[in-house]
């Protein structure tokens, strides 16, 4: 009987390890072209704060969204109301714990029918009490990933993309004071701020989007094993970078440098995720495009970890673009250009994309590190 009490106990422990990392029913992330970002405010009102964010809000000309806890959203209802008439997004902020005694709070203080575009939960929620919420409800959590953090006495937003929904203490005394600084930081990064209401395609996560999931969670172990990083910090950054062994045999490009098979190159690897989000606007990809080859011919010029390499590669089915670039675009092997070949519709698939029967060839681009800075290299 105890055997089977603790084999119950490990299996709605595994149960809620999955939905965390699935988060089916919750808003995680917005998936749509616009480069933006849901602020979300959490906690209070608090006389002592709320007013100075709302004016430092109101002085940026940004909207936001504030998750109020309850209890104090009836003490200070002109604080609450305040907040929705400024045109920000308003949530409850309910603290829940594994205890079942913590859960009515969040059950009851939504109520069938709510117009509110989410409810915020602090603590370790358990899987129970979302599923009743999103399924029964009709009503999603948020659970965004990015916590904003403090450094220095500044205010930052550590591994923000766009569509991503960040999180900050609305009752943090220091906030009103950081608040203009980093949202004049983002929006100089090209990053629109805004509630979650104004997200362009923010919506629950589904079991269609678990395969994306999982394709992200490989591009994480990946980028760690390779030692891959980003480069540029803007909404507009594309590329992920780190050194490579050139997989082909040796090649003179146009500039008369010579690239040798085995020798360790600077290789990047595009976002695919944000790649296919941005299908729908392809002026604007081809914009972001041109940044994203500006952020890497800088940071190839300055990085000192990559100073001794002669060239620049990547592997991929947005190869041919990069021949507007001065990139020369290589065909692979027959072995490897099927294998990517596949590799590259399971991603098309997994992302969403409406034909990936569609044939994409991947290919080789490659240029002189030198080539690339002169060219591209632009502060």
């Amino acid at each position: 009987m105890r055997g089977r009490w603790w084999a119950g106990v490990a299996a709605a422990w595994a149960a809620d390890r999955v939905w965390r990392w699935s988060g089916l029913g919750t808003l995680r992330r917005a998936r749509s072209a616009q480069p933006g970002l849901g602020l979300l405010l959490e906690g209070g009102p608090d006389p002592a704060v709320t007013p100075a964010v709302l004016a430092a809000l109101r002085t940026a000309g940004v909207t936001v969204t504030f998750a109020f806890e309850p209890p104090l959203a009836r003490r200070h209802p002109g604080l609450a109301a305040q907040a929705a008439q400024e045109g920000h997004d308003v949530v409850p902020f309910v603290r829940v714990g594994w205890w079942p005694w913590t859960w009515w709070p969040a059950l009851r203080v939504v109520p069938p029918g709510s117009a509110a575009p989410g409810l915020r939960l602090a603590g370790p929620v358990p899987a129970v009490v979302a599923a009743l919420l999103s399924w029964r409800w009709g009503v999603a959590l948020t659970a965004g990933q990015v916590q904003g953090r403090w450094a220095d006495r500044q205010l930052v937003l550590p591994g923000v993309r766009p569509g991503a929904l960040a999180h900050l203490s609305g009752t943090d005394p220091r906030l009103p004071e950081a608040l203009p600084a980093l949202l004049g930081d983002l929006k100089a990064r090209g990053y629109e701020v805004r509630g979650l209401s104004g997200l362009r395609g923010l919506r629950p996560e589904r079991p269609r989007d678990l395969p994306a999931t999982a394709l992200q969670f490989v591009d994480v172990l990946y980028d760690r094993v390779g030692r891959i990083r980003r480069v540029g910090a803007h909404a507009s950054s594309l590329f992920r970078v780190g050194m490579a062994s050139y997989p082909l045999a040796d090649v003179a490009l146009p500039g008369g440098e010579r690239v040798r098979r085995g020798e360790r190159l600077v290789e990047f690897h595009l976002d695919s995720a944000r790649l296919t989000e941005l299908a729908e606007r392809p002026l604007a990809g081809r914009r972001i495009i041109t940044h994203s080859v500006r952020d890497l011919a800088r940071a190839v010029r300055d990085e000192p970890e990559w100073n001794a390499a002669t060239a620049v590669f990547s592997i991929s089915i947005f190869s041919d673009v990069l021949a507007l670039y001065g990139f020369t675009v290589l065909d692979l092997p027959p072995g490897r250009r099927r294998a990517l070949t596949w590799w590259s519709r399971v991603i098309r698939r997994a992302y969403g994309v409406s034909d990936p029967r569609k044939q994409h060839v991947p290919r080789l681009a490659v240029i002189a590190r030198e080539d690339l800075i002169r060219r591209h290299a632009r502060d």
